[in-house]
């Protein structure tokens, strides 16, 4: 399903966040940075209170009621299921105690940095994601050592969403760096959206990408055309932000031949004012193959237009099943003269074996720079 807004103050479901916690972007100097109006303020060294933030990692943990009550969101607890509920409209936010998973609307999970804790009788979580999934931005502020929370003040920005609950949101699916007769041999290739059950036991639907690597050099994609139903215009400078999931039962640790199964596959994706699709290589006159349209480099290598982002090994190498990984990156397109870009998202893998992901919760921003 797809989900689209146009930004007005505000709100928008699901934003991104621009920045990760430590990096400094903009001097707050006062209550309007440029382009943001700050909304709330969390400065990290702000003594021994016990609602005070702290670090976990490479995270902020705040209060979940603070960061609730600054965006404007109602805010419930239930101690028998030990979950804090938020809800603004129709929209409702659930987090669990110890639980590396929130849901959003109907139980559709989404993937934590860390776990949500209860800490002096105060629930805390970590505060750059749940503020992207209540529709703001984290800023921060090296300087000062503090984190905000904001709104875009730019009314033009557009925010798209796909979950994949109902159909394939018009993405398209294809596979390189293959022979030209794969479908004689067993590739097993198959791209469908399809229900994959995590490792807590819950279910998330997401474009399903499959295939057995026999040609030592596997890419298996998916890209979906952005144009003027998403508000787009003709040759116009666009920051985009991509933020997205895939569902890996990989773990860092396995082997494999040419390779691991999880460290030797790389998550890849870039932004593009041309379709992307495959064409055929003949350069090998015995063994024709399909490569690439565009230049997304090898395997661990990234390509000038498409950019390596990880691996696909799973956060928790100790626990069976399939579990949620977070990626984000953000690019710079003009769009064409039709008013279009293209987002491509893939795997290039080094792995000789047979490799099986979800790809779900696929986020855009789209910023016009002129």
């Amino acid at each position: 399903m797809l989900k689209k807004t146009i930004a007005s103050t505000a709100m928008a479901a699901v934003l991104l966040t621009p920045v990760v916690l430590g990096t400094s972007v903009q001097a707050m100097d006062n209550e309007h940075t440029s382009g943001y109006t700050v909304i709330k303020k969390f400065p990290l060294n702000a003594g021994s209170n016990p609602s005070s933030p702290y670090l976990e990692g490479e995270n902020m943990m705040v209060p979940v009621r603070e960061i609730a009550q600054g965006l404007g969101w109602d805010v419930s607890w239930d101690g028998n299921q030990q979950q804090v509920k938020l809800v603004k409209g129709n929209s409702v936010i659930r987090l669990t105690m110890n639980r590396t998973h929130g849901t959003i609307g109907d139980f559709e999970p989404f993937l934590l940095t860390t776990p949500v804790v209860l800490k002096n009788e105060l629930s805390f979580a970590p505060l750059r994601v749940l503020t992207a999934r209540m529709g703001a931005f984290t800023l921060w502020d090296a300087a000062t050592s503090t984190a905000s929370i904001a709104i875009p003040n730019d009314t033009q920005q557009t925010h798209l969403n796909f979950d994949f609950k109902k159909d394939d949101g018009g993405w398209q699916t294809g596979v390189a760096d293959l022979p030209v007769s794969y479908q004689d041999e067993d590739f097993r290739i198959n791209t469908k959206v399809d229900k994959v059950k995590l490792s807590d036991g819950t279910e998330i639907n997401g474009m399903l990408l499959s295939g057995m690597n026999r040609s030592d050099d596997l890419f298996m994609y998916m890209s979906k055309k952005l144009d003027s139903t998403a508000g787009l215009k003709p040759n116009t400078e666009y920051e985009v932000k991509l933020r997205f999931d895939i569902a890996t039962n990989e773990a860092e640790s396995s082997f494999g031949i040419g390779g691991g199964s999880a460290s030797a596959v790389y998550v890849k994706a870039g932004v593009v004012d041309r379709e992307p699709s495959v064409i055929k290589d003949s350069a090998m006159e015995d063994t024709p193959y399909y490569r690439l349209n565009l230049d997304k480099g090898n395997q661990s290598t990234e390509g000038k237009e498409v950019a390596v982002l990880g691996n696909i090994a799973k956060p928790d190498a100790e626990q069976s099943g399939f579990q949620l990984k977070s990626f984000e990156r953000t690019f710079q397109v003009k769009s064409n003269a039709a008013g279009e870009v293209y987002v491509i998202i893939g795997t290039d893998s080094g792995y000789e074996g047979l490799q099986t992901l979800y790809f779900t919760n696929i986020d855009l921003t789209l910023d016009p720079k002129n």
